[in-house]
């Protein structure tokens, strides 16, 4: 091997060292990971969950920056590049069920160095509610034609039941097991499950317990009108 041939061997070598180096660098700084505390957060007409984001591997002393969907926090790091705060879930944009994965990203900028640490996590939120596709149907037709009933937010793993009351409870429904982290779940039955209405209006409450209760968690309360058209 003549002298040039040995000299770019060498060069090849530090190359290859190089590269090995930045590559360390790199999986240093991926390091960081944020965590949320809930599969699933639940929001109501009272407002959003409270979500707690934890972090670590992060830079002592800084402040994060987690932002994502309708979350816009920050938090100090501890001296053991730890972090937690507690903030509202990630909202949907309109009211009736469904859920929402929210891409969360939190942001650590080093000045001393003018680099950025970064992680990811997901956090999924819930309405609690419950819709009917459509919205109404002749009451001729109340007693055979069945609609869609769509409810999120609800237990698990759970039956969702419904509640139809006048002062008491006249009739009931077992639409089934809700089901994933967020409780969703799409069944048809009939608007009014107790034969031909003997009332032009009931409450309806729709609940994850097999026996109302008035103040149940999670539970939808509505008002089902028997229109004569």
């Amino acid at each position: 091997m003549t002298a040039t041939h040995r000299r770019l061997a060498g060069a090849a070598a530090s190359a290859c060292v190089l590269l090995a180096s930045a590559g360390a660098l790199a999986a240093q700084a991926s390091a960081a990971t944020i965590t949320v505390d809930k599969p699933c957060y639940v929001n109501t007409a009272a407002g959003p969950a409270q979500m707690t984001i934890t972090g670590a591997g992060f830079n002592p002393g800084d402040s994060v920056a987690v932002i994502g969907g309708t979350t816009d926090v920050s938090g100090t790091v501890d001296s053991t590049g730890a972090f937690s705060v507690r903030t509202a879930a990630p909202e949907l944009s309109t009211p009736g069920p469904g859920t929402l994965a929210t891409r969360l990203t939190a942001s650590d900028q080093d000045l001393t160095t003018n680099t950025t640490i970064t992680a990811q996590t997901t956090a999924v939120s819930a309405n609690l509610a419950v819709a009917t596709k459509p919205a109404s149907i002749p009451a001729k037709d109340i007693k055979s034609r069945k609609i869609t009933f769509s409810f999120s937010g609800f237990t698990p793993g759970k039956d969702v039941y419904g509640y139809y009351l006048r002062k008491k409870v006249v009739a009931k429904e077992k639409f089934g097991k809700a089901t994933g982290a967020c409780g969703t779940l799409k069944k048809k039955a009939l608007l009014f499950p107790g034969g031909h209405p003997k009332k032009n209006t009931y409450d309806v409450a729709f609940e994850s317990t097999s026996k109302y209760a008035k103040k149940a968690f999670p539970s939808v309360f509505g008002k089902l009108s028997i229109l004569s058209f």
